[in-house]
């Protein structure tokens, strides 16, 4: 009875052998599974600039470094607000941008943006307008507003350009970011 138990655990230990010995690694080609494409906040792949700036500078504590931080807790805050007041992000290689959101700070209504152009350009020169707000108002502190259009031009410059706020002399804003979207979700 022992003879037999070990003769037919040596028979196992050996047609395992063969087998884990005996294949071999099969290759397969490279294929991506998914095909689709996603929307995908870009903004951190930009650089930031402005033409009106925080007193305390782009990184200062309410520095327009702070309007794509990607942090709802922090605002950029300019003192006094021009209706020539822009900002605008720059990328290296062309984006699909047809999405964009804007998160109002944390106090004063009167701060938020009321009235904008959202603009794409090939070149930083010439401006095409791609979205265009007016009356627009937050219910809420930090609340985050999604805005869509279409766009099936990859652009290296984004912008926005707010010409009024809801009152008074001073901006702000707590997030501003970019959505690259593909055309067939548009």
């Amino acid at each position: 009875m022992n003879l037999l138990k070990i003769t037919r655990s040596a028979i196992g230990l050996c047609a395992a052998m063969v087998l884990l010995l005996g294949c071999e690694k099969e290759e397969y080609p490279s294929v991506e599974l998914f095909t689709w494409k996603a929307k995908v906040d870009v903004t951190a792949k930009a650089t930031l600039s402005t033409n009106i700036e925080s007193s305390g500078g782009a990184a200062g504590s309410e520095g327009s470094a702070k309007v794509v931080d990607n942090d709802f807790s922090t605002k950029f805050l300019i003192n006094p607000y021009s209706s020539n007041f822009y900002m605008q992000l720059s990328f290296a290689a062309p984006q699909q941008v047809a999405s964009y959101t804007l998160t109002s700070g944390n106090d004063s209504p009167g701060r938020d943006p009321k009235d904008w152009k959202f603009s794409g350009s090939l070149d930083g020169t010439t401006w095409v307008d791609l979205d265009t707000k007016t009356g627009e108002t937050f219910s809420g502190r930090n609340m985050t507003k999604t805005y869509n259009f279409k766009n099936k031009v990859l652009y290296k410059f984004y912008r926005i350009s707010i010409s009024a706020v809801g009152s008074g002399s001073l901006f702000q804003l707590s997030e501003w970011r970019l959505i690259e979207v593909p055309e067939e979700q548009q």
